[in-house]
């Protein structure tokens, strides 16, 4: 059988009333060399994605696969077994609530065949609340195409851009030899990928739309044994945000350690500074006092090395979210892209 060029990769973990139309958006695909790749995590709902998987497989011959992971792998795990199970050239992880975008699939081939072997590509995405159609925010970092040399500079334009992970895009055979339990339970398997591949290898920027993201819902890791006692299931406190930028710095101290770029975790310190307003925006929305507890304690984790992280939490306190939210989408139309920070990727 020939290697399809992509695999469309999805762990699911519940939600199966959603994943029909998740898979309709691969289907509704204008380029037909993919294949789809389910990993099913031991949800309290893996009978009903069996039976939405098995009837998209019977459907459309040769297209869809369901592994049934037999013990719970977490997040990682699972991201690293669909890796392994992948037959495409590239990967493209999508997850079990958000939607390939149309043309998303050949605008990631064309741009390949044009620029050759790259080792991933970074997206533009839209977020949505309720249907797709009903898009809240347009995220596209350059205006144009473009292509990042290995090493520094792909690292750095792609780490922090890849927290959210539908429409991240690796080469397969590359993330596959980069395979290690290591950071298990960390929830952030595609930023060890980012470092260790794009060491090696390009990273290409596309301008296109390729994935949808679903705003809201509720996250459940915390049952896989590597993230019990990290995570509590549906719940998100302020120790887990801490927790997900400890483990965000923690995996960059092991790219720089095992790529030998010198101060590449530094710049990622800072890179999350100059862009923390995200991260901080999440506790301005709570009250004043939750804000300045988690101005304080992301201070300690590293964020202060930038001056834009005191400037978003003075804006925050002074305009509020709301305020924020306007200018951001002001800036973003009169910018047509997402504003950019950092000097050494602009």
């Amino acid at each position: 059988m020939s290697r399809p060029f992509i695999s469309v990769c999805i762990p699911a973990y519940n939600r199966a009333a959603l994943l029909p139309q998740v898979l309709d958006s691969i289907v509704a695909q204008d380029f037909t060399d993919w294949e789809c790749v389910v990993a099913e995590d031991v949800s309290r709902e893996r009978e009903e994605i069996r039976a939405v998987v098995e009837r998209y497989a019977a459907a459309h011959p040769g297209k869809f696969r369901l592994h049934l992971n037999p013990q719970t792998l977490g997040y990682d795990g699972n991201f690293r077994k669909l890796v392994e199970l992948a037959r495409g050239q590239y990967v493209f992880i999508l997850g079990n609530d958000d939607f390939v975008a149309e043309g998303a699939l050949r605008a990631v081939h064309a741009g390949v065949q044009r620029h050759g072997e790259v080792g991933a590509v970074l997206r533009s995405y839209t977020f949505f609340v309720g249907d797709p159609s009903n898009t809240v925010q347009v995220s596209r970092y350059y205006p144009t195409e473009r292509v990042f040399p290995a090493g520094r500079s792909a690292i750095l334009a792609c780490y922090r851009r890849f927290v959210s992970v539908s429409g991240v895009v690796f080469h397969r055979d590359a993330a596959a030899a980069a395979a290690t339990a290591e950071w298990d339970g960390l929830l952030f398997y595609q930023q060890w990928l980012v470092g260790a591949v794009l060491a090696k290898k390009p990273l290409l920027f596309l301008p296109e739309i390729l994935a949808h993201f679903r705003r809201g819902g509720t996250p459940e890791f915390g049952t896989a044994a590597a993230e019990q006692g990290r995570f509590t299931p549906g719940v998100q406190p302020l120790d887990t945000h801490l927790k997900l930028v400890e483990a965000l710095f923690t995996i960059a101290d092991g790219v720089e350690r095992e790529t030998g770029l010198t101060g590449i975790a530094e710049d990622i310190r800072v890179d999350f500074g100059r862009y923390s307003y995200p991260t901080l925006r999440e506790f301005a929305g709570r009250s004043r006092p939750e804000l300045w507890r988690a101005y304080r304690a992301f201070s300690r984790l590293g964020l202060n090395a930038s001056p834009w992280y005191h400037m978003w939490f003075a804006a925050l306190m002074l305009i509020g979210v709301r305020g924020m939210e306007a200018l951001a989408q002001v800036v973003r139309r009169v910018l047509g892209h997402t504003p950019n920070f950092t000097a050494a990727v602009r």
